[in-house]
């Protein structure tokens, strides 16, 4: 575990975390948005076969991703497209769907005895040592140097989420890779992860990613509609992948204005049935989820169970209950540089919005 020289970060007390509740489609009611409400109301036959041909297909690749665990297998096996890259991949998923984990109900549930913030909160944040920090920034700057030469090709205020984030295999970046597992070792975060999933944990994927002022994709929303104030919930989603948890590390010290990554306190306990889970990541991985015009009108034209999103926040009205909560539960983590923020995937969060300055991070898969 941490030893002294680790700093653990608290959130405040006015914080007040997400209560127990269970997720239905209920809780964005799309009937009444003013986005959407007339796509609901009148939807065309032609958005209604687009749309569900497209979710159908999306949720037939799905099913075969969680069967194999898809993304619990490292990056480089599953990037890599030779004959002995795909051999090893299928043995990595032939041993994925014979060791199943525990069902993440139970790991929520038992999690309180042994894992302390994150079982209770579903986030544990600390802050390592200068000299581990110096450690790991030597190692990541060159990827930091590539992700820079690549954004700067691309059109500020026009970049997509995935334009400022990298992709690093353990293959080609080794020294990274065992860099970052020390620390999170050393920072008692391994420990913590693989109590909180019940198995020991491992470093599955490491992605760079900067931000700044230029990207906006995260309030280009609803682009065809008047402009109006972000919705308190902006942004707010949960992932839509298999992964169990996330360690994302601060390479920048972060204020408020700098892009804090937040987390709705407590809202890992959500239940949320597996069919509800199932539709909500098959639309955030198909394009349904987006708020352009397009998409919305296919969205809408699904049928009303199928209209669920992971990334619903942007959809969520000031005055929705669910809203209410995220507003009194959402911790935004300002820190320094060399915190580390592990958190459930399946919790409530979103990433930095930059309205100052740059944001560097390393966000860490762990399965």
């Amino acid at each position: 575990m941490a030893g002294n020289d680790y700093l653990i970060v608290e959130p405040s007390p006015t914080i007040i975390p997400l209560p127990e509740q269970t997720w239905s489609p209920a809780l964005v009611d799309y009937s009444v948005h003013p986005a959407y409400r007339d796509l609901v109301a009148r939807p065309s036959a032609g958005d209604r076969a687009a749309g569900l041909a497209i979710f159908l297909k999306s949720m037939a690749v799905l099913l075969v991703k969680r069967l194999v665990r898809y993304e619990m297998i490292p990056n480089d096996v599953r990037s890599d497209a030779t004959a002995g890259g795909r051999l090893k991949m299928v043995g990595h998923a032939l041993g994925n769907m014979v060791s199943r984990p525990r069902e993440r109900a139970v790991r929520v549930q038992q999690a309180d005895q042994t894992t302390g913030r994150l079982g209770r909160d579903g986030i544990h944040v600390v802050s390592v040592p200068d000299a581990d920090f110096q450690a790991l920034a030597a190692a990541a700057e060159p990827q930091f140097d590539e992700l820079n030469r690549r954004r700067a090709q691309g059109a500020a205020g026009k970049r997509a989420f995935d334009d400022s984030r990298g992709r690093t295999t353990r293959k080609e970046q080794q020294a990274l890779f065992e860099v970052i597992e020390r620390v999170l070792k050393d920072a008692g975060v391994m420990d913590v992860a693989s109590a909180y999933m019940q198995r020991p944990g491992r470093v599955i994927d490491v992605n760079p990613q900067i931000n700044d002022t230029s990207d906006t994709f995260w309030k280009d929303i609803f682009p065809d509609t008047p402009p109006s104030d972000l919705p308190g919930a902006a942004y707010c989603h949960r992932d839509a992948s298999g992964g169990d948890l996330k360690a994302i590390i601060y390479m920048t010290d972060v204020e408020p204005r700098n892009g804090p990554f937040s987390y709705v306190v407590g809202s890992h306990r959500m239940h949320i049935p597996r069919l509800d889970d199932l539709i909500c990541e098959a639309n955030d991985s198909n394009g349904l989820a987006g708020t352009d015009a397009r998409s919305r009108a296919r969205f809408a034209a699904l049928p009303g169970k199928f209209m669920q999103k992971g990334s619903f926040g942007n959809d969520l009205l000031p005055t929705a209950p669910l809203a209410q909560d995220i507003a009194r539960g959402l911790w935004a983590i300002s820190a320094r540089k060399g915190s580390i923020v592990l958190f459930d995937t399946k919790g409530i969060h979103r990433g930095g919005m930059v309205e100052s300055g740059e944001r560097r991070v390393i966000t860490c898969v762990i399965g």
